[in-house]
Formats: C-alpha cells, sequence, structure tokens
C-alpha cells in the first residue's frame, strides 16, 4: 500500500512507529503482512514488545508493584527505621495539646481520630488508593495521547491494525510512566512530614499522621528545639485535617480539578518516538524501557498550553492557596500563645513551601502541573481580614459552598471580599458547571 489517505502529521508518525517497532516501512506496507506480524506477538504473549509482565496487563497487580517498588526505594534511599514505644506516644501527646489550641481559634472540630506515627512505607500504604484515584486518569489519557499520536485513526483500511497496536501502546505509556511514578513516590515518602503536607488529603480518613523519619531529617539543620518542631507541624496538620473533615465538597473538588487536568494532558510524542528505536524487537527489555523513560523524563508532558488548561490550573492554584493560608492563619491563631517561637517556625515551612523539594514538585513530576506558593501569603491575610470583619465563625462560614470563596483578585485586595454582598449569587461558567457534574457522577469518572 503506497501513498495512504491520510494527513502529513499522521503519515509521519505512523513512519516512526513502523520503524522503531521494525515492523515495516510505510511506503511500502503490506497491510495483510503487518498484520500478522502484530497478530504473532499478541499470541506469544504480546509482552515481551516491551519487556512487560502479566501485571501490566492487570491494572490491580500493576498498581501494588508500582506501590512495592517505591517502598523499596524509599526504604534504600533514606532508611524507613521501626518506630519505637516513646515516638508513637510522644506524636498522641503532642496532637493533643495541639488540639486543645486550635479548639478556641476554629469552628471546625476536631475528626474523633487519633494521631498516629508512620513509616514512610506504611504512609504510602494509606496514600495508595489516593494516589491511584488520581494517578490512573493520567495514565488513560497518557496512553490515549500516544496511541492517537501513534496511529493515523482516520484511514478505514488501517482500522484493524489501530485496534490491534492500541493495547500495546496504552501498555507502553503505563510503563514508562509507572517507572517515573514509582520514583516520584519513593521521593515523597522519603521527604513528606505530616499525612496531607502536599494539599491533598489522599488518606482515604481524617488521620492526623507523621512520619518521625523524615522530620527527624528535617530539623537535623535546624536552629529550633525539635519538641517544638514537631508540635508546630502537628498543629497544622491538625488545622489542615479540621478543614478537610468539616469542608466535604473539598477533597472532591480537588480530585475533580485533577481528574478534568488529567483528560487534558498532551504528551511529547517526539520524544519518546526518538528514544523507541530498539535495535532487535526481540531483544527490547524491561530495562530498555526504563532508560527510555528516564530519557523523555523531563519533557513527557507538553506544558500546560490550552485554555481549559490554564483556567484549572489557576483554581487549583486559588484553592490550594486558600487551603495552606487558612492553615497557616489559624495555625498563627492558635500558637500565639503558647509559642513564641511560631513566628520563625512558620517562616521555615514558607521556605521550604517554595523550595524545590518532592514535595512541592511531585505534580509538576507526575502532571506537568506546576502549582506554585506564591498565593499562600496573600490568602493568609485574606482570612485574617475576613476574621477581623465577620468573627471566628464568619470567616470558617465562607467554607460552606465553592461560590462562597475568595477569587484570585480577593487575593489581591482582601478588602474587596470582606464588604461583598454575602447573598451575592455567582454565575456557573463552563468549567463550573463540568466539575459539577464530576462532582455529582455525571461523566462517569
Amino acid at each position: 500500500m503506497s501513498n495512504p489517505s491520510f494527513g502529513p502529521f499522521d503519515f509521519e508518525q505512523l513512519r516512526k512507529m513502523l520503524e522503531q517497532l521494525g515492523l515495516g516501512d510505510v511506503e511500502n506496507l503490506n497491510l495483510e503482512d503487518l498484520m500478522a506480524k502484530v497478530q504473532q506477538m499478541q499470541a506469544s504473549g504480546g509482552g515481551h514488545l516491551f519487556g512487560m509482565t502479566p501485571a501490566d496487563r492487570d491494572p490491580d497487580a500493576a498498581w501494588r508493584t508500582t506501590l512495592t517498588a517505591a517502598k523499596h526505594l524509599a526504604a534504600e534511599s533514606g532508611g524507613d527505621p521501626t518506630l519505637r514505644p516513646e515516638e508513637l506516644s510522644a506524636i498522641v501527646d503532642a496532637e493533643r495539646l495541639a488540639q486543645s489550641w486550635l479548639s478556641p481559634v476554629t469552628n471546625f472540630a476536631e475528626t474523633g481520630r487519633p494521631a498516629r506515627a508512620v513509616t514512610k512505607g506504611a504512609w504510602l500504604d494509606h496514600t495508595g488508593d489516593g494516589w491511584r484515584a488520581v494517578i490512573e486518569p493520567i495514565i488513560n489519557g497518557l496512553a490515549d495521547a500516544l496511541q492517537r499520536g501513534s496511529v493515523a485513526e482516520q484511514d478505514d483500511q488501517l482500522q484493524p491494525l489501530t485496534q490491534m497496536m492500541g493495547p500495546m501502546m496504552k501498555q507502553s505509556a503505563s510503563l514508562i510512566y509507572r517507572d517515573r511514578l514509582k520514583r516520584e513516590l519513593a521521593k515523597v515518602a522519603g521527604d513528606i512530614l505530616t499525612g496531607t503536607e502536599i494539599g491533598f488529603n489522599l488518606l482515604g480518613s481524617s488521620d492526623v499522621l507523621m512520619i518521625p523519619a523524615n522530620v527527624a531529617q528535617f530539623t537535623r539543620d535546624l536552629d529550633a528545639n525539635d519538641t517544638d518542631v514537631t508540635l508546630y507541624l502537628l498543629l497544622r496538620e491538625a488545622a489542615r485535617q479540621r478543614l478537610f473533615h468539616a469542608v466535604g465538597w473539598l477533597s472532591p473538588q480537588l480530585s475533580a480539578l485533577l481528574a478534568h487536568y488529567a483528560r487534558e494532558i498532551t504528551i511529547d510524542f517526539d520524544a519518546i518516538a526518538e528514544s523507541l528505536r530498539p535495535d532487535n524487537l526481540e531483544q527490547f527489555t524491561m530495562e530498555d524501557m526504563v532508560a527510555v523513560g528516564e530519557q523523555v523524563r523531563g519533557s513527557f508532558f507538553q506544558p500546560a498550553s490550552t485554555q481549559i488548561q490554564v483556567e484549572i490550573l489557576e483554581r487549583l492554584e486559588l484553592l490550594l492557596a486558600l487551603v495552606e493560608g487558612w492553615v497557616d492563619h489559624v495555625a498563627a491563631r492558635a500558637s500565639a500563645p503558647w509559642m513564641p517561637n511560631a513566628p520563625q517556625l512558620e517562616e521555615v515551612l514558607h521556605r521550604r513551601r517554595g523550595s524545590a523539594s518532592p514535595v512541592t514538585s511531585v505534580f509538576t513530576e507526575l502532571l506537568g502541573l506546576d502549582l506554585r506558593p506564591r498565593l499562600v501569603r496573600d490568602a493568609k491575610n485574606l482570612w485574617a481580614a475576613v476574621e477581623h470583619d465577620r468573627g471566628m465563625e464568619g470567616r470558617d462560614a465562607v467554607w460552606g459552598h465553592p461560590d462562597l470563596l475568595p477569587s484570585r483578585q480577593h487575593l489581591a485586595d482582601p478588602l474587596s471580599f470582606t464588604t461583598a454582598d454575602l447573598g451575592e449569587t455567582v454565575e456557573e461558567d463552563d468549567m463550573d458547571a463540568e466539575l459539577r457534574r464530576l462532582l455529582e457522577g455525571e461523566s462517569g469518572l
């Protein structure tokens, strides 16, 4: 078959795919012979094409394998010592004290869940389902993008080839991404201090968790009392969990935004195509695929460029800033009578948020989603202004519905929010409507 009837972009992508897989020359393509080769691969298990195992075709097994690999990497990189009884009891006692400081300064009640000290591996176990809910839509989106970029679907003659090659391309995208995923999860597990420090509650519970091994590493070079640091971190974590627990729409809204962003992801197919050039198809192994993943590491995702992606990014930035700004404000109010060095500890955490640590860069690495903490200080000032104007109950009542939250413009001018009409209705735009459908389950996600 020569001069196939599809556009030049698709023709070029198909040519690259066939060459890199060693399946022939598109200029002299014999579709029947090509399909026979693909069927032969599938009959022999199909997995040898990209070094795959049966687990790669079982989503549950693939996820367990990825999580286990992340736990091993986390333990290898910095150790994951068993918790001592005194560590467990110290966390429980400190969290009780933190809760007693919080109750007078927020209308959100305690969750009723005891605090727990956990290992790095245990944190990965507790957040595994949460990560999976975030990650699998991304893997599916990447796989679909890779398939679309590799095969000219609109050409009727190539539809049988598309149907057969599709699963292979999806599996290759999944394998590349999951190799990257295990490494990023291991880094986060080795860096995160408390259960929800990343700003999202992926625990599936309202438990206040702390990772003592990471806290010990964090405080090693700080000019601060370790006990004070632990107490202040627990104070912030308890405040954040009170917020997530009391505001039922908050976590689903964050998850819906992430899922929506995942659907809009595009990938740098050329970066992958240039790397996938096995000299011998039969000898292309798991190690080869891992090497490909490392080669395209810095250019896997195309930057957010569509209007929808930019809107989602802005909404996520705003919502996360409002969460962290509220935590900053409430923790400062709670600690002021008891902890003179709390402002210094807050500044340490501000610098940590602004650094390129695994906790702050995980969503950049896994989603191409560049979430910056630049709005947090403005958000803290806004919550202080709202409390001054409306009192503690009025401040926390703002979380009663997404439409009541401040906008980005309000962060720049807090007085414009405090003087706004509380009964003012907000017109639903297209993005709001889409999020509402996601939250109501109408989209099938």
